[in-house]
């Protein structure tokens, strides 16, 4: 039996002169975590929508692997002695070959997101219809836990079209990575705040460079990731409820009138981290029981480490799932630490990762 792409491919060379495959390329894209945040997704343009909001960029994400086949039609008897027109508008030399699978292999079989960024790409002109697209996409994290998955993907497939075609600019991708997202009620603002890494300030909604405007400063630490397996949510539940939507944003305003009013750069980490709580308790996702039971748990598995004094965790939006941070970037934990604390999590039932904060870059 023929893989479906072998399939896909042998029907094309049954109508084609040739495939010229052009060399793989790969991508990467940490994840984005949120750690307070507003809903403002009542304006007309999803490039318009999105978020006001705090949070940080880590390593681990989703990394996007692929090729382009170049498919050349051949000429038809009626076409002799005329020059035909090397490029097809075949739809089944247009369909995208996807595999997705998550950090243990495993298929996940929901790829219409990737395929939304690919039409909408090619509608831009940034794929040509004569290129036939493979992809291999693989998630670091956990998806629809607060990890930013579907953002570090969009914008990991962004970075490998860029690097195959050579085409527009890391920006467009970025704008049309926003867009999608908005498009399948992803999230309001990972993409504006993944695009700068760091631990950034989202001041403005919308797509990077324009409406959107965010700063970021830069930090070295480890991170642990905390969630329980068996919950997950997805960020519509949430944004279109129009209780939560309110609960949120009122907690998100309030909290960013304060952080906007002093320096963003490392000095405000302190502050990030006590209003994190503050809008937690404040939007009630506090007081919802999977994330109290974990923060419980987390917690108590740290009062039999030496941690209590240098990490905090902080619940990350909007999944069942925390983040266990410095309390002070002078003072940050070692890794060993936080991996022994992720082993006495594990021994709760609970998921974890270590990972460390990504590095500030440029959104151009």
């Amino acid at each position: 039996m023929l893989w479906p792409e072998r399939r896909l491919l042998t029907s094309l060379m049954s109508r084609h002169t040739h495939l010229r495959f052009m060399p793989e390329a790969t991508a990467r894209q940490g994840g984005h975590i949120t750690l307070l945040f507003t809903v403002e997704s009542e304006q007309r343009l999803p490039r318009d929508q999105g978020s006001c909001g705090a949070g940080f960029t880590v390593h681990h994400g989703v990394e996007a692997a692929g090729t382009l086949t170049l498919v050349r039609q051949q000429p038809s008897a009626q076409s002799a002695g005329v020059e035909p027109d090397q490029r097809i508008t075949d739809p089944v030399a247009q369909r995208a070959d996807i595999t997705v699978t998550d950090r243990h292999g495993s298929a996940i079989n929901d790829d219409r997101i990737y395929r939304s960024y690919i039409e909408s790409c090619r509608f831009a002109t940034l794929l040509r219809p004569h290129e036939h697209l493979t992809l291999q996409v693989r998630l670091d994290c956990p998806p629809s836990q607060g990890f930013g998955m579907s953002a570090a993907g969009l914008m990991a497939l962004g970075g490998l079209l860029l690097k195959l075609t050579g085409r527009g600019s890391r920006r467009q991708y970025l704008k049309i990575a926003h867009q999608v997202e908005r498009q399948h009620s992803g999230g309001l603002g990972d993409v504006l705040g993944a695009s700068v890494g760091g631990v950034e300030l989202r001041t403005h909604p919308g797509a990077p460079g324009w409406p959107g405007q965010v700063e970021s400063f830069g930090a070295e630490t480890p991170v642990l990731l905390v969630w329980e397996s068996t919950q997950q949510r997805h960020t519509s539940s949430y944004i279109d409820d129009a209780g939560w939507k309110s609960a949120i944003t009122k907690a998100g305003h309030d909290c960013m009138k304060r952080l906007t009013q002093i320096p963003w750069d490392a000095k405000a980490w302190p502050r990030l981290i006590e209003e994190s709580a503050t809008f937690a308790e404040a939007s009630g996702m506090m007081e919802e029981d999977g994330r109290s039971s974990l923060l419980t748990t987390v917690r108590e598995a740290m009062k039999k480490t030496d941690l209590e004094s240098l990490a905090v965790p902080c619940l990350c939006m909007l999944g069942t799932s925390v983040a266990v941070l410095p309390v002070d970037l002078d003072r940050t934990p070692q890794e060993e630490q936080l991996e022994q604390l992720g082993a006495l999590c594990l021994e709760q039932g609970l998921s974890m990762l270590l990972t460390r904060l990504a590095p500030v870059r440029s959104n151009e």
